[in-house]
């Protein structure tokens, strides 16, 4: 189900000169979650690109940490990689989502899905607000996804991380 939004904050010549606020419709979950997904597809395969230098050096291969005996035995390696590994995709998920949600409010999984973040105020996403957005990723994370769940089950179809960051997702965008 959507719901409409008239965004506030809207100042006295927006409206005076015909450029009153616009419906927009808030999307939910479901509509989100393929965006997402998309997104984090492109983030990993950026991460291995990145990371594969390392697997190199470090002599990695599909059968390197195949058991929990593998893993005792390479265990520098193994915990030398995992570090790497989650700095990296940290790294570029936060450049990632910072700009494109700063400059357009849109991913390319959100452009592709025809979708949008919005500040609640309305007008356009700011870097400073789309750092805080990501932020709030992290900690909707962090109880098994539950902040991304939340969307379901909330009436203004805000994640943590919209709540945190002053966000609406909305249909609509280039």
């Amino acid at each position: 189900m959507e719901t409409t939004y008239y965004p506030t904050g809207i100042s006295l010549d927006a409206v005076v000169s015909g450029q009153a606020p616009v419906e927009v419709i808030k999307v939910g979950f479901w509509r989100r979650l393929p965006a997402f997904l998309i997104d984090i597809i492109i983030l990993q395969i950026l991460k291995e690109i990145i990371i594969s230098p390392l697997k190199f050096n470090l002599s990695i291969d599909e059968t390197t940490f195949a058991s929990l005996e593998d893993i005792i035995q390479n265990f520098e390696a193994f915990f030398t990689y995992i570090l790497f590994s989650i700095t990296v995709y940290l790294s570029i998920s936060c450049f990632y989502f910072t700009l494109f949600y700063g400059s357009t409010g849109q991913s390319v999984g959100k452009k592709l899905m025809g979708i949008k973040v919005i500040p609640v105020t309305g007008g356009m996403m700011t870097y400073r607000k789309a750092i805080v957005r990501y932020l709030g990723y992290l900690i909707s994370e962090i109880p098994f996804f539950f902040g991304f769940i939340w969307i379901a089950i909330d009436k203004d179809k805000q994640g943590w991380h919209d709540k945190i960051a002053g966000t609406y997702v909305v249909k609509g965008g280039d």
